[in-house]
């Protein structure tokens, strides 16, 4: 194709034929939609029928890299996938780091796209011109991390995306990791991959490459990052403690258990016990990094005495480790070493498996056994198995959601599935749940900033950190003049400023648009948009890097409004599959206190100056939509507004 920064092949697969084809990346695609997530958009509009039913061999993966992928840009490891979700019919994209994007590219191809079904397992293999449909037959059974082995000892130096028993058995809240690190496919990719009989995708190291326009340049951009992110106060670290180094020194008030809506705040000795648990963790693990990441945020945990070793990213597992949540029963209770290796066990139990334990399977044990507390559902629907809050019914519950074997079956569909089949009363118990998801930041505890906000608005699923990009919001509590100095770097135009930001506070609805546009342009390049990458890029300096790469030369405001395009046709990708306004709105008991021991929370604003109710929440969304350009009342992009950005798509 001649476009520096690009592979230039797209590779077409067919596993109900076994057709292998390949075909050149359209130049005028990529000028229009960059790459990763922007062309998986629009092969998705072109490819997959909204109506399609996401288990049939109609439903398609398409895998993209973006043109950062197997340069030297810090953190260029991320690959993106979309597909029509089993979990709720919408079109996620799933993304994860280890080396998949880069070995892809590496044997000339920028995206995959996987159609069909085979008749029985198989595994695909991409190297050079020799793509293959290979038996999987034996592999069939094994865990994710049991299949990632025997496959690296078969093609190594390889990146594999494996399913384990979940994603076989086609439970909608499965997920897999690339390579044992890179967690992909919240949203039920893997059950996709099992309805074909994929057992795994394995990218060989190819033999081929990419071309760079200006190396010298590039590397002039890459060393000014490189000296920014080597200063990093915490990166010293995190070279120890990994993601865990994130939170560890900073702890929230409490935990919520998502499906109740109780909230157990933490004890008197939390800091100190919080302090325990992490030592322990710096001296069981080994530190992880995706190809050309300099924080190495992944772990590999090894606890000899136990028996132990998995592999996980600790930033989600501080709370659950530490706290007194009935969620993980024994893991809460003992010494600090008790409780890690208690929770350890869990993480590896539903990693292997291939569980969504954080977007899913946790709030969905809290809403079983909720169920059975209340007496909604007994040992007659739960095959006798009594449901309570201790450690091993935690495990059980988890071998049966992955194998789908008696009350497990039920609920391996997610909550609005599991709730739909046991009907009576259960479906009052769908709380804090938005698009099939439950909520991970309530805004009640954390208050309503850009991440909480973008839980909503987020298309296809419930995932915050898009707009949290857009201002340092991951927690409460940063200066006006901070705010102000972060939109700036995430490309906040001057003209927008005045309608953001006033006085002591913004509008959380206008500020969250640009901060979707800044996120999904690290989808777009393939870049990981984690916040201790994202934080050293800016959009002059994507700009600047993209430049370098290609040969084109782009400004800030070009990126800005490819990343506009790209966003809008995934919104309309959705809106086509049924997704409207409704989806997006707040669950009614984010407007309902939350009872602690001896105070209320309430829903607030960023500050936590104000209660806001759902008037409130509902004109911030009218906000974000007309931000963006979209109907108010339908929350479609305007023909204007497509017109505006050059999509010429049916709304």
């Amino acid at each position: 194709m001649g476009i520096a920064g690009y592979a230039g092949s797209i590779l077409y697969v067919d596993l109900t034929s076994g057709d292998i084809k390949k075909e050149p990346l359209d130049v005028e695609m990529v000028r229009t939609y960059i790459g990763g997530a922007g062309i998986n958009n629009k092969l998705a509009y072109d490819l997959i029928p909204p109506d399609v039913e996401p288990l049939s061999p109609r439903n398609t993966i398409i895998i993209g890299t973006g043109p950062f992928n197997g340069t030297i840009i810090p953190g260029c490891s991320q690959v993106m996938i979309i597909y029509k979700s089993p979990l709720n019919n919408s079109f996620p994209h799933s993304n994860g780091g280890g080396c998949f994007s880069q070995y892809l590219k590496s044997s000339g191809y920028d995206h995959l796209v996987i159609t069909g079904c085979s008749d029985r397992p198989v595994y695909l293999k991409v190297h050079d011109e020799d793509v293959a449909i290979c038996d999987a037959g034996d592999l069939w059974g094994k865990d994710v991390f049991e299949t990632t082995d025997e496959l690296r000892r078969r093609h190594e130096p390889c990146s594999v995306i494996p399913i384990g028993q979940a994603g076989e058995n086609l439970v909608s809240i499965s997920v897999t990791q690339i390579d044992k690190g890179g967690t992909v496919g919240s949203g039920g990719l893997c059950a996709v991959m099992g309805s074909k009989k994929l057992k795994a995708i394995v990218a060989v190291r190819g033999t081929k490459g990419i071309t760079i326009a200006d190396p010298k340049r590039l590397q002039r951009l890459v060393d000014e990052v490189l000296v920014r992110i080597r200063s990093y106060h915490l990166r010293d670290e995190m070279m120890r403690g990994g993601a865990m180094t994130m939170t560890s020194g900073w702890v929230p008030e409490g935990v919520l258990m998502r499906a109740s809506s109780v909230f157990l705040p933490y004890p008197p000795d939390i800091k100190e016990l919080q302090a325990q648990i992490y030592e322990l963790h710096k001296q069981s693990r080994k530190k992880i990094a995706c190809v050309t990441c300099p924080m190495s945020d992944k772990d590999r945990l090894d606890v000899a005495e136990h028996g132990i070793v998995t592999y996980d990213t600790a930033v989600f597992a501080v709370g659950a480790i530490m706290t007194a949540s009935p969620a993980l029963g024994h893991c809460a209770q003992g010494s600090p070493s008790e409780r890690y290796v208690a929770a350890l066990r869990f993480f590896d139990m539903v990693n292997r498996y291939g569980i969504d334990r954080v977007y899913s399977f946790e709030g969905l044990f809290d809403f079983a056994v909720t169920l059975y507390e209340d007496g909604v559902i007994t040992k007659a629907d739960t095959n006798g198995l009594e449901l309570n809050r201790e450690y091993d019914t935690l495990l059980k519950l988890t071998e049966a959601v992955a194998l789908r074997k008696g009350f497990g079956d039920i609920l391996a569909d997610g909550v609005v599935g599991a709730a739909r089949r046991i009907g009576r009363q259960a479906q009052k118990y769908v709380q804090n749940v938005i698009k099939g998801q439950f909520v991970i930041f309530d805004p009640r505890v954390s208050r309503l900033g850009p991440m909480q906000f973008e839980m909503m608005v987020y298309p296809g699923r419930a995932l915050g950190v898009a707009a949290a990009m857009g201002a340092p919001s991951y927690s409460p509590g940063w200066p006006m003049k901070e705010l102000l100095k972060q939109a700036e770097r995430c490309g906040v135009p001057q003209e927008a400023k005045g309608r953001i930001f006033g006085g002591d506070s913004f509008n959380v609805g206008r500020l969250s648009k640009h901060g979707e546009d800044f996120f999904n342009l690290f989808n777009m390049f393939g870049q990981c948009h984690r916040l201790y990458i994202s934080r050293f890029y800016s959009f002059k300096m994507l700009a600047e890097l993209y430049s370098a790469v290609t040969g084109i030369e782009t400004t800030p405001s070009d990126l800005k409004q490819a990343s506009e395009r790209v966003w809008n046709l995934w919104k309309l990708l959705n809106c086509k599959a049924g997704f409207d306004r409704k989806d997006d709105e707040p669950p009614e008991v984010w407007f309902k206190p939350l009872k602690g021991v001896d105070k209320e929370y309430h829903l607030k604003d960023y500050f936590g100056t104000s209660i806001l109710t759902k008037q409130d929440v509902g004109q911030l969304l009218d906000d974000y939509y007309d931000e963006r350009g979209w109907d108010r009342k339908t929350s479609l992009p305007t023909t204007k507004k497509l017109e505006e950005l050059g999509l010429s798509v049916d709304v």
